[in-house]
C-alpha cells in the first residue's frame, strides 16, 4: 500500500515535467524550464524514497520479484537523472531538443512499467 503511494509521486512529477517542457516549447517562457527542473528534482527524490520502500518491502515480505519491471523503473530514474542534467543548462538548449525528448522517453518508460507491473500492485 505505501509502495504504491511512494511510486505515485515520481509518476506525477515526471509527467508534469513533460507537460512543462511542452509549455516551454510553445511559449519560450523560462518559468516553464524552471518548473521542469524542480519537478525532475522532486521526482528523483520521490523515486529514491520509492526505492527505499521497495527494498524494505522485499526484505520483509520476500515476495517474488518482477525483475523486468525493476529494470524499467531503474531506467526511468536514470533517464530522469540525465534529463535533470540536461535541464541544468540555460534557456532553449536546456529543453530543446534533448530535454523534451528525455521527458517523453521517461514518461513512455513509466507507461511500460505500469503495463508490465499493473497486476503486481493489485495483489
Amino acid at each position: 500500500m505505501i509502495q504504491a503511494t511512494l511510486m505515485s509521486f515520481p509518476i506525477a512529477c515526471f509527467t508534469l515535467a513533460l507537460l512543462t517542457d511542452l509549455a516551454y516549447w510553445a511559449t519560450s517562457n523560462l518559468m516553464w524550464q524552471h518548473f521542469s527542473s524542480w519537478l525532475l528534482f522532486a521526482g528523483l527524490v520521490g523515486g529514491g524514497f520509492a526505492i527505499l520502500g521497495w527494498i524494505v518491502r522485499q526484505a520483509i515480505d520476500r515476495r517474488p520479484t518482477n525483475w523486468p519491471m525493476v529494470v524499467i523503473n531503474l531506467l526511468v530514474l536514470i533517464t530522469a537523472f540525465l534529463n535533470s542534467l540536461v535541464h541544468a543548462g540555460d534557456g532553449w538548449t536546456a529543453v530543446m531538443p534533448w530535454g523534451l525528448t528525455l521527458s517523453a522517453v521517461t514518461v513512455l518508460l513509466m507507461f511500460a512499467s505500469g503495463v508490465m507491473g499493473g497486476g503486481a500492485t493489485r495483489r
